[in-house]
């Protein structure tokens, strides 16, 4: 049995979550088609989603799937479409051997799933396209087809067709009905395929199959199918094209030849990771690695007591004999690090953190402060935020001990809501949280500064000693000193930390940033050299700060935003976004009498619009928000 890992991706609301329960349901996995509407899908089981109607995090399906050229066992990986939760979309990349694209007719390909392609491409995972909702938009999918080519730098290959019936033709299972050019097309990749048809008068071998199976995987060749997820139209045809397409070559890794994917906490199980094997290995191969690699220093009796645990979950019973790509289950073990993204690995000596205190790859500007009601709840709360930190790394926890308070740092607005949701389930304790703040600092203009720093004191007997210097601007948000001069070590650090103590507040009360200052020559006068730092510390302070407030401007994150709305409600968004400052980058007409906006605005002044856009729109308004804050990407807030 062959065993096919294949993730569905799109943007949010194309269809993937709906086109999942299809899938299922023509396995035979489910006896009927559940609806995101209804709230009753195999793939949304958080009450957040069914709610929301969208997908939170990832889930997890195998079927089998019997095709003419073989039988196969298909992971399905279902990933979340929202931009919030797109470090799971990533996490999984290195482990997909084959992706579904679903994109939506009527529409040009959107920001979300141009985003996954161009990560697709870089990953060099074959794709497969679905143009999805051809049951509403017909034969409207042209727009998507241009869109897709620009994305790409290359025309994908439509091998989908109406016919006189007004059924679909699909090329894998009635390539004769189809044009010659398109055989053409599916070879034109491969110099040595079109050379072989060439020599091939008779036609007895059809290499325009063999350039499909192969091209996708080369990155040659993009082929196209549509249908609709909703009423199954093209679905089975789906699923034999990325079986008939050749997949990506697993990569080796060193060490462990476990890939985590995700992680998970179960009543049953506990705490557990979804695991892709690399190789053929048994769990005694891989305790005997252990024992020859592990680090006896750091948990000395480990592995000789429990090993590594295996299940699998389909029956959820334990397994001694792993297949490559076949998904496991990996129980939690403390000398054992499974970070999604990354390959497995043994704890070391310098893993003395968990790995739930690793910082966020991406930090993230958006945060909430959390205070128990009562005190003598933290640690119940420290508990339950350190296990949403576990299963999804795209949170970050902080414990400020002076104050007694929690912070939760997030990836966006929708992730804090419903991280703040989920650790509040099930409980009758009490907990209060502020609003989510969202991180801001002063950034310095475009300068260079000469400054003479210097302070005197006892009635100007003492002196800091004359400190020439020039205060610039840098290319991002770092802030740097560099010393042109030679100085005593003690001199030096006391520079050093002043300045950095000058940019912790700005005139606007925020850390600066963007700032160097280069130490020209010092004259270090005579006496008490406590003193004489001290006093050199006082004008260091002044002097830097003394030029904040006509040299320096509050600057935030910056939020692109696409909404695709009806027509009738563009004005009252429009509106909206008005009043939010946010600036207008285009509006398109799309079919079906919809518009598609852009727009962008600092972070902080779109907190509430996903929520608001769905009241305006009466529940059928879409956005799609991205957040950054970057020295090339930030938003200007206040002058």
């Amino acid at each position: 049995m062959s065993y096919r890992t294949v993730g569905i991706f799109a943007h949010i609301d194309s269809g993937k979550t709906t086109l999942t329960e299809r899938i299922l349901f023509e396995a035979g996995k489910i006896s009927a088609v559940g609806s995101i509407e209804d709230g009753n899908t195999e793939s949304d089981s958080l009450q957040e989603e069914i709610e929301r109607g969208i997908s939170i995090r990832t889930t997890f399906h195998t079927i089998p799937w019997k095709t003419t050229f073989g039988e196969f066992q298909i992971q399905i990986v279902d990933t979340p479409g929202h931009i919030d939760f797109r470090n799971q979309v990533t996490d999984l990349l290195p482990a997909m051997e084959t992706a579904i694209v679903v994109l939506e007719a009527g529409s040009v390909v959107q920001s979300q799933a141009r985003l996954v392609i161009e990560e697709l491409l870089l990953a060099k995972v074959p794709m497969v396209f679905f143009i999805n909702k051809l049951d509403r938009f017909g034969e409207d999918y042209l727009d998507t087809l241009v869109s897709l080519e620009e994305i790409l730098k290359g025309a994908p290959v439509c091998l989908f067709q109406k016919n006189e019936s007004g059924k679909m033709d699909y090329y894998l299972g009635a390539s004769e009905l189809f044009p010659k050019s398109v055989k053409e097309e599916l070879m034109a990749w491969d110099d040595e395929l079109v050379l072989s048809s060439w020599n091939d008068p008779s036609g007895q071998t059809d290499f325009s199959k063999i350039g499909l199976r192969t091209g996708p995987k080369e990155a040659k060749l993009y082929p196209v199918y549509g249908g609709s997820a909703k009423t199954g139209e093209g679905v089975r045809e789906l699923l034999d094209l990325v079986l008939w397409t050749e997949p990506k070559s697993p990569l080796p890794e060193e060490g462990i030849p476990l890939l985590v994917l995700s992680r998970r906490t179960d009543e049953e199980l506990g705490r557990y990771s979804v695991v892709y094997p690399n190789i053929d290995t048994t769990v005694a191969l891989l305790n005997a690695l252990a024992k020859k690699t592990r680090d006896p220093s750091v948990i000395p009796s480990f592995f000789s007591e429990n090993g590594f645990s295996f299940v699998d979950p389909e029956t959820l019973e334990p397994i001694s004999t792993l297949q490559q790509g076949k998904l496991v289950l990996l129980k939690e073990n403390s000398g054992l690090i499974s970070y999604p993204g990354q390959a497995l690995r043994f704890r070391s000596n310098k893993d003395e953190l968990a790995d739930s205190n690793l910082s966020l790859r991406i930090p993230s500007p958006f945060s909430v402060v959390i205070e128990p009601e009562h005190s003598g709840d933290k640690e119940f709360w420290l508990c339950r935020l350190e296990e949403l930190v576990w299963e999804d790394p795209g949170y970050q926890l902080q414990n400020k001990e002076d104050t007694g308070q929690l912070v939760l740092l997030g990836r966006g607005e929708l992730h804090l809501e419903i991280g703040i949701r989920r650790i509040r389930e099930r409980t009758e304790k009490k907990l209060n949280f502020s609003s989510i703040n969202i991180a801001k600092i002063e950034l310095l203009k475009k300068m260079s500064h000469k400054v003479a720093l210097e302070h005197r004191a006892f009635e100007d007997q003492k002196s800091s000693g004359a400190l020439i210097a020039v205060l610039e601007d840098t290319a991002d948000f770092s802030k740097q000193i560099a010393f042109e001069v030679s100085l005593p070590e003690e001199v030096k650090n006391s520079i050093e930390t002043s300045f950095q103590e000058a940019c912790l507040h700005g005139f606007y009360g925020q850390e600066v940033a963007g700032l160097k200052l280069r130490i020209l020559s010092y004259e270090m006068p005579t006496g008490d050299l406590h003193t004489t730092l001290t006093l050199l510390k006082v004008a260091i302070l002044a002097g830097v700060k003394e030029l904040f407030p006509s040299n320096t401007y509050l600057v935030g994150p910056l939020t692109e935003v696409d909404v695709m709305v009806d027509a009738d409600h563009l004005g009252v968004v429009l509106s909206d976004l008005s009043r939010r400052n946010a600036k207008v980058v285009s509006i398109e007409e799309a079919v079906a009498g919809k518009s598609h906006l852009k727009a962008n605005a600092p972070a902080q002044n779109l907190l509430g619009f996903s929520g608001a856009l769905r009241n305006m729109t009466k529940g059928i308004g879409i956005s799609w928000e991205r957040t950054a804050f970057t020295s090339e990407f930030y938003a200007v807030l206040k002058e």
